[in-house]
C-alpha cells in the first residue's frame, strides 16, 4: 500500500469536519466526498462545480498547508525515548515516533451569512469539547497499533468575496485552522514498511459536561453517553491490482467480512479512478481480496490510490 502515515490523518480531518458542521450545513454522509473536498481555496469552488455537476455553494474544503517537525515534542521523553504501542492480542511494543506539526486550513462556503456563523461558534466551542480520533494502523493483517493526536485551534478569518459583489457575486468563505500534533510511526514495524489497512474512529463530543470513553459491544457501555455522541468509522485500504476489463480491483489480505453487497467506496489520491463505487462482490483470491465495482466504470489500470469506506456506528 503506497499510502503515507500523514494522509490517513488527512481522512480523518474529513470525516471529523462532515461530523461537527454536516447538521449546520445540511450535508448527506453519501456524499461526504462531495460536500468535504480536499482543495485549496483557490480552486476549491471550480472542484466543487466539477465533482457535482453544477455550481452548488454551500461546501466545505480544506489542505494541509504544511507540515514541520515538532521542535517543542521532540525534546520530550515521548519523542526520544519511543512511542509504546498496543497490539492487539499481544504485548505492547516500543517503536521510533517522529513528532510533526500538520497545519490545516479549512473554509466554510455558504451563500448564508448565518450558517457560516453557526460554523465559527462551534468551532470556537470546540476547544472545550475535546474531540477525540484513534488512528489504528493495520501493518500485517494481524496486528494493529493505535495512537490519538490532539487538535488545536487558531483565528477564524474572513475571507469572503464581499469586493466582487458586482463582478462575481457574494460567497460567505471563513477560514478555521486546525493544528494536529501527529506522530510519524517508523515504517519499519514488525519488519513492514506496509500499512495494509487503517481504522479511525471519531468521537465528536458537543454539550457533554463531561467526557469518558465509551466501550463499544461491552455490556458496561454507557448508552446515554453512546447516544450522546456522533461517531463514525473509516476505513483506508491499499490497492494491490486494477482491472478495467472486470470493472474491479484487489485489496491486500483476507477483507471480504469487511464489505457487503451494495456497500458504497471510494477511490482516492490515484491517477484517474478517483470517484464513489458500489461493491458488487468481494471473493478471497490468494492472499487478497478481489472488489467488483458497480455504479462507475474504472478508467485507467495504474495500481495507486486508497480504497475508502465510512460506517457510521
Amino acid at each position: 500500500m503506497a499510502s503515507s502515515i500523514t494522509s490517513s490523518v488527512d481522512s480523518a480531518i474529513r470525516v471529523l469536519l462532515y461530523n461537527k458542521f454536516s447538521s449546520i450545513l445540511g450535508f448527506d454522509l453519501a456524499n461526504i466526498y462531495k460536500d468535504v473536498i480536499q482543495w485549496p481555496k483557490e480552486v476549491a469552488l471550480r472542484e466543487r462545480s466539477e465533482k457535482c455537476g453544477s455550481d452548488r455553494l454551500e461546501f466545505i474544503s480544506f489542505w494541509r498547508a504544511s507540515t514541520s517537525p515538532s521542535w517543542d515534542r521532540q525534546r520530550t521523553i515521548l519523542a526520544r525515548r519511543g512511542m509504546w504501542l498496543e497490539r492487539s492480542g499481544f504485548s505492547a511494543i516500543n517503536i521510533k515516533a517522529q513528532p510533526a506539526d500538520l497545519h490545516y486550513n479549512v473554509w466554510i462556503w455558504s451563500k448564508s451569512l448565518d450558517k457560516v456563523y453557526q460554523c465559527v461558534e462551534k468551532y470556537l466551542l470546540w476547544q472545550n469539547n475535546y474531540p477525540k480520533v484513534n488512528i489504528e494502523y493495520e501493518v500485517d493483517g494481524t496486528h494493529s497499533y493505535e495512537y490519538t493526536p490532539d487538535l488545536h485551534f487558531g483565528e477564524v478569518v474572513d475571507e469572503s468575496t464581499f469586493g466582487e459583489k458586482y463582478q462575481k457575486g457574494i460567497l460567505v468563505v471563513y477560514k478555521l485552522p486546525i493544528k494536529v500534533d501527529a506522530w510519524v510511526l517508523d515504517g519499519s514495524v514488525s519488519g513492514s514498511s506496509i500499512i495494509t489497512k487503517v481504522k479511525m474512529t471519531i468521537y465528536d463530543k458537543d454539550s457533554l459536561t463531561e467526557y469518558s470513553e465509551i466501550l463499544v459491544n461491552d455490556s458496561n457501555q454507557d448508552v446515554e453517553l453512546a447516544d450522546s455522541l456522533m461517531m463514525s468509522r473509516r476505513y483506508l485500504y491499499g490497492i494491490s491490482s486494477v482491472s478495467m476489463a472486470s470493472n474491479s480491483i484487489a485489496i491486500p489480505n483476507d477483507r471480504v467480512s469487511d464489505f457487503t453487497v451494495g456497500d458504497m467506496i471510494t477511490i482516492e489520491k490515484s491517477t484517474a479512478n478517483d470517484n464513489s463505487y458500489s461493491i458488487v462482490s468481494a471473493t478471497k483470491l490468494g492472499t487478497g481480496t478481489v472488489l467488483v465495482l458497480g455504479t462507475n466504470v474504472l478508467v485507467d489500470e495504474t495500481v495507486d490510490g486508497l480504497v475508502g469506506k465510512i460506517d457510521k456506528v
